[in-house]
């Protein structure tokens, strides 16, 4: 990891070792293990690469930064330190997730696969401070609340729209048909708009659910949902855009919800 000036100066460099890797899920077969199926022992991976899901998020005075095994797709996310560039602490090795920016030097960093599907909360020390048992893409509010759909990799599905309570709970959103989910956006009144399983789908603060538009349309290639002015909705769909007039308020102002859905920009406050 770098950091430059405007100028390209470089302000700091901080070598990131990823080490070798391991997670309960992974397992193998072959001659070490008698052509039996046991979990793999720790690896150093052949090939590092960054992660595909929001591989760096920057906020306040800290930055994580996620890298991974390419063939393998277990990696860690490291906190480092935006000034110094000193690293602060990292995560266990875990199947890759997505990730958003909570608050100030707070981040989500989620996992899925390997039976991985959880979301923990990191403060501004690298460590964390409360785990759920679930994976999507999620938003925070202007109150910190986090919500949002569960990306979990199975058919039928068995999502739902979640809210992140802060007791480590969750709390029961409508439940979601389909697979492939547009990275969501929220207005000010905290209700956020997605698009699923050919459907563009409202959930309220109350999490109470709105089918705003339908079509029989099966395209496994979802890109974003944009909240414009006056309440438009632009979706990206394979090769298309489709916008929608929809009932929606304007984009939240809070800290933490846009810079793409919070889930690969980093938003900055002037």
């Amino acid at each position: 990891m770098a950091r430059y000036t405007r100028e390209g100066e470089c302000l700091w460099s901080a070598p990131i070792v990823l080490g070798a890797v391991s997670f309960p899920g992974v397992v193998e077969m072959g001659d070490r293990t008698g052509w039996e199926i046991r979990p793999r022992r720790p690896w150093v991976p052949e090939e590092i690469g960054v992660d595909h899901w929001e591989p760096l998020l920057v906020s306040a005075d800290r930055l994580a930064a996620s890298f991974t095994d390419t063939r393998g797709g277990i990696g860690r996310t490291f906190f480092l330190d935006l000034d110094s560039g000193e690293t602060l602490s990292a995560t266990t090795p875990a199947p890759a997730g997505r990730k958003a920016i909570a608050g100030p030097g707070q981040f989500l960093i989620g996992s899925q696969g390997y039976g991985a599907f959880t979301t923990g909360l990191f403060g501004g020390d690298g460590a964390e401070t409360a785990r759920w048992a679930t994976h999507g893409a999620m938003l925070v509010d202007k109150n910190g609340s986090v919500s949002g759909p569960e990306l979990e990799n199975c058919l039928p599905s068995q999502s739902r729209f979640r809210r992140l309570a802060p007791d480590n709970s969750l709390v029961d959103g409508p439940a979601l048909t389909g697979y492939y989910t547009s990275d969501p956006a929220m207005d000010r009144e905290g209700t956020v708009v997605f698009w699923r399983d050919g459907k563009l789908l409202a959930v309220d603060s109350d999490l109470t659910g709105h089918e705003l538009f339908a079509m029989d349309d099966s395209r496994a290639v979802i890109g974003r949902a944009l909240l414009l002015s006056e309440g438009s909705v632009a979706v990206s769909l394979d090769d298309e855009v489709l916008v929608f007039r929809t009932p929606l308020g304007p984009l939240a102002e809070g800290p933490w919800p846009c810079g793409e859905a919070n889930l690969r920009g980093n938003p900055l406050l002037s």
